[in-house]
């Protein structure tokens, strides 16, 4: 079972419809916006995303403490992770077991079965510089 706890959170207009992606990683974008991270496994999460904001409306994001996440994947506990980024199939933003070249977010503190099983993160190994 997932939980949240101790969660210290900053929020940043949306610069895409963000209803439908609560719990994945968000990355700043132009403007001092929040995104989905579309690019590649080099770009940083800022956190995870708490609510469910429309274009332009506050997105809620946990930068610190432990929050829910989408997992991409099967996943043990205890594994550091990164953001998902491809996004052809709506997967961008969850949590993968992070590889040599991207940027770590934290670590799982509980184990996602399948994809799209909601499970801890203990966030603070964001790279956001």
């Amino acid at each position: 079972m997932a939980w949240e706890k101790n969660q210290i959170c900053l929020s940043w207009p949306a610069a895409v419809d963000l209803r439908l992606y609560q719990y994945r990683a968000i990355v700043l974008g132009s403007g001092l916006t929040v995104d989905l991270p579309k690019t590649d496994v080099t770009q940083k999460a800022v956190g995870i995303l708490q609510n469910t904001p429309n274009l332009g409306e506050e997105a809620v994001v946990a930068v610190l403490g432990v929050s829910k996440a989408i997992a991409a994947a099967a996943i043990d506990a205890g594994v550091l992770v990164s953001p998902e980024w491809i996004d052809d199939v709506g997967d961008s933003g969850k949590a993968i077991a992070t590889v040599a070249t991207a940027y770590t977010m934290g670590i799982t503190l509980s184990a996602a079965v399948a994809e799209d099983d909601v499970i801890s993160v203990l966030l603070g190994n964001i790279a956001v510089i």
